[in-house]
């Protein structure tokens, strides 16, 4: 049974022009333990698909389950329940300003119901693993790009979700910055965490070798397993 299942999936907006549906028909289904990297042009839909997959949303049509649970048959307070259990990194900065990053990580960790007196391990393991443990005492305001996306990536693993959702993480960071994400998305793969990111950087997409899922217009484009998304490229036949 696949870990994230999504059955004929649509969701529509509207503005002032028109209603459309920026997840059209979408059926695919993800395993646990896998890395699924989200593909395509701005506007295609891949954060609202990362967006209904976080349970922030609720499809229009069609069914998601996310460990046997159906996600579109979720009501009240059980919506925000079962958020709980997926890690989230988004594409815009959201620790809080006023508050260390000590403090940030403390404060997720007492929302989600963790023990008082695990939390401070909790902590310091979570920023050893994105490797900012000596900035702790630091503001977000005094970090820089790369170092605020480290500290939203330790708060989103902190409880060690089963699920890891990432939203164009190295969007407007240098390739160095970037590639040590990778490499600690990576590693917490490696442990077991299923992790679906969304980007727009193909040459680490190229790099990683895990399965690409390519949307186009709210609708799936492509399907790449594992390990031939670059053997695609160098024949242009996924250009």
């Amino acid at each position: 049974m696949p870990q994230i299942e999504m059955q004929h999936v649509t969701k529509y907006f509207s503005n002032e022009q028109r209603r459309f549906a920026a997840i059209d028909d979408v059926s695919l289904s993800i395993d646990r333990g896998e890395f699924v990297f989200l593909i395509g042009s701005s506007g295609a839909g891949k954060t609202t698909l990362l967006r209904l997959l976080a349970n922030q949303i609720v499809a229009d049509e069609g069914k998601i389950w996310l460990d046997n649970v159906e996600l579109t048959r979720l009501r009240g307070w059980r919506r925000p329940v079962y958020r709980r259990n997926i890690g989230q990194v988004w594409q815009d900065a959201s620790l809080i300003r006023k508050k260390t990053v000590r403090q940030n990580l403390e404060l997720v960790q007492r929302a989600l119901g963790v023990k008082s007196k695990v939390i401070p391990e909790n902590t310091q393991k979570a920023l050893s693993i994105v490797g900012m443990r000596a900035m702790e005492d630091r503001y977000p305001f005094e970090l820089s790009g790369g170092q605020v996306k480290m500290v939203e990536l330790a708060r989103a693993i902190i409880c060690n979700p089963p699920i890891l959702i990432v939203d164009e993480i190295t969007a407007n960071l240098d390739y160095d910055t970037g590639w040590d994400i990778m490499n600690i998305l990576n590693e917490i793969n490696r442990c077991g965490t299923t992790v679906i990111m969304a980007t727009h950087a193909k040459d680490f997409v190229n790099i990683m070798c895990r399965r690409v899922i390519t949307l186009v217009a709210g609708k799936v484009a492509g399907d790449v397993e594992k390990g031939k998304y670059g053997e695609l490229r160098a024949t242009n036949r996924f250009e």
